[in-house]
């Protein structure tokens, strides 16, 4: 989709959702592309994310973009947010990556957060603002999410938002920094 494309369809699929102070949640715009590359970049971000590739390049950035940006016009819903400074920035992202609307029940969600914003609870509540949006408006009734046994972070994040801790995958996720146990979390709609 070219970004003139995207303008047009911007204004029938646009969706800003309030997380909190002024930060909030949109689609990704073609201007975001420095914004990934400062942030993915970051080896704290990369080492959490294992098929997140390091270093991030601009040719992966534009082909996330435009990924994005493809999958927002065929489901006419977004599914996968940034997280927007004040200033409209992007500090972060939530969502799904894939998801068929209508076809599917469940949905493995995932976040990330610029380091420099670490610590005031945005992520957890731009979380919370998404899991209310993806119960609503996605059609789902089941959302999971992965982390490495490591990322303690993540999982407090997880347990704010009433994720259950459902199990652990022993040995199960290979990263740059070697073979870490990944713990599957879970939240239905009916315990939201």
């Amino acid at each position: 989709m070219a970004y003139n494309d995207f303008i047009v369809q911007r204004n029938s699929f646009a969706m800003e959702l309030s997380v909190r102070d002024g930060f909030y949640l949109t689609s990704v715009y073609p201007s975001d592309k420095d914004a990934y590359l400062e942030h993915l970049n970051d080896r704290s971000i990369s080492d959490a994310i294992p098929f997140l590739p390091y270093p991030y390049t601009e040719s992966e950035a534009d082909w996330w973009i435009q990924h994005r940006l493809k999958i927002l016009s065929e489901q006419g819903k977004e599914i996968s947010f940034v997280l927007r400074n004040p200033e409209g920035y992007l500090i972060g992202s939530v969502g799904i990556d894939t998801l068929r609307i209508g076809e599917a029940h469940r949905a493995e969600v995932g976040y990330w957060l610029a380091s420099n914003y670490r610590g005031q609870g945005l992520i957890s509540s731009a979380l919370n603002v998404f899991i209310q949006h993806a119960f609503d408006s996605l059609e789902v009734s089941r959302l999971t999410a992965h982390t490495l046994d490591f990322n303690a972070a993540s999982a407090r994040i997880l347990e704010k938002n009433k994720f259950s801790l459902e199990g652990c995958l022993r040995q199960h996720t290979r990263t740059r920094n070697g073979i870490f146990d990944t713990l599957i979390w879970g939240l239905l709609k009916s315990d939201w």
